[in-house]
């Protein structure tokens, strides 16, 4: 290995998995230099990227758990730093976990960062019965930014949705501020699940006077825009959706009547005629159900791994339209999932490059010059 060049080592080395990657961290002081550095940690992420490796399922609700995707064989309980069972989304192998003080966690590297406080500011001009938070989590690849996007929703004593209050979380400055209002009702279950981009996705209920209509509502977390995206044209009368991330695209699922569940694919995105059905799942195939939830596409791309009422995985077959069942050791009873690729990111450190902890590490060297210098005149003088 000494004879090998850098480069090559660089490039084996971003080719393995995060856990081989910190147990080979101890194998020299330049390896260890070497995969800690911000340019390495970015070239093993696009590395997974790419070839579609070190991905994971992310499980949420009673506890917190991990699957991995190629196998899933076993579902691995995680020990975040705080008791907590609820997730709101992954990011580059970061999760946003909603613990009574929220925070970004690094779950296969352990590390993680606190989200500052920010109370929740009850509005003076009405009467509150309830408020609620919702959360989004999402990164901003121009500035080299993770971001936070917190929902206030405020409810009348009848429960009716007045409005609500937004804030914006920022890696870079570790401080929250306002930002413009959501003008619509968020979902009550996982908000904002659909992250692309940059990009928070999710569905709303639009319209006032008795008429109702469905949207794609998206938000930009570095222009802080909102906007809507066409939908796929349908047909009846269903107005009900959720908004998922599939291979890569933006994904559709309708639910429809007689437990008949539609998954559309957004090809292009943004372009209305890019909008393909991937798949119809009804029952005799599977048994009645609540929800289906599209997670991921087979290594061969043959298949779709789909969330079954957030209690079962299966394998839909694209081509003989038929399903089998996922057997996972572990599996909690009722769980929420999403696709998370595993990374070395470090969610205490954003927007400092390699030449930053160079320089503080030679400023400490310089001060520890200082004080032996000092001492050793302290000495002589004694």
């Amino acid at each position: 290995m000494p004879n090998l060049p850098r480069e090559l080592i660089t490039d084996i080395l971003t080719r393995l998995p995060v856990k081989s990657l910190l147990r080979f961290r101890c194998v020299s002081k330049p390896w260890c230099s070497l995969i800690d550095s911000r340019s390495f940690i970015k070239m093993h992420l696009l590395q997974s990227k790419k070839t579609g490796s070190n991905l994971f399922l992310m499980l949420g609700f009673l506890g917190i758990y991990s699957v991995e995707l190629d196998s899933l064989d076993a579902a691995n309980r995680l020990r975040p730093p705080y008791s907590a069972s609820d997730v709101s989304n992954s990011c580059n192998g970061l999760i946003l976990v909603l613990a009574k003080i929220p925070f970004i966690w690094n779950p296969f590297t352990r590390k993680y960062r606190e989200l500052p406080a920010t109370p929740v500011e009850q509005p003076v001009d009405f009467e509150v019965g309830s408020a609620y938070v919702t959360h989004g989590f999402a990164y901003d690849a121009v500035n080299d930014d993770y971001r936070v996007v917190r929902v206030e929703e405020f409810r009348g004593f009848d429960s009716e949705w007045i409005r609500s209050e937004a804030k914006l979380y920022s890696s870079k400055s570790d401080k929250w501020r306002k930002i413009q209002n959501f003008p619509y009702q968020l979902p009550y279950k996982r908000a904002w699940g659909a992250h692309l981009n940059g990009v928070l996705h999710t569905g709303v209920r639009t319209g006032d006077l008795g008429y109702f209509d469905s949207s794609i509502w998206a938000f930009d977390v570095r222009t802080e825009q909102h906007y809507t995206l066409p939908k796929p044209d349908f047909t009846g009368t269903d107005l009900e959706f959720t908004v998922e991330v599939l291979g890569g695209c933006l994904c559709l699922v309708r639910p429809r009547k007689r437990y008949r569940t539609d998954v559309w694919i957004m090809k292009e995105y943004g372009v209305k005629e890019s909008w393909t059905k991937l798949l119809t799942i009804a029952p005799p195939l599977v048994e009645r159900y609540i929800t289906i939830g599209p997670l991921a596409y087979s290594r061969n791309g043959e298949e779709v791994l789909l969330n079954h009422d957030d209690k079962q995985l299966i394998w839909y077959d694209l081509r003989r339209k038929t399903v089998r069942n996922v057997s996972v050791d572990g599996l909690p009873f009722v769980f929420y999932a999403e696709v998370c690729v595993a990374s070395l990111i470090q969610p205490d450190v954003s927007g400092e490059g390699d030449e930053t902890e160079e320089l503080r590490q030679q400023e400490k060297s310089r001060v520890k010059k200082r004080v032996d210098f000092l001492s050793e005149g302290f000495k002589l003088v004694l």
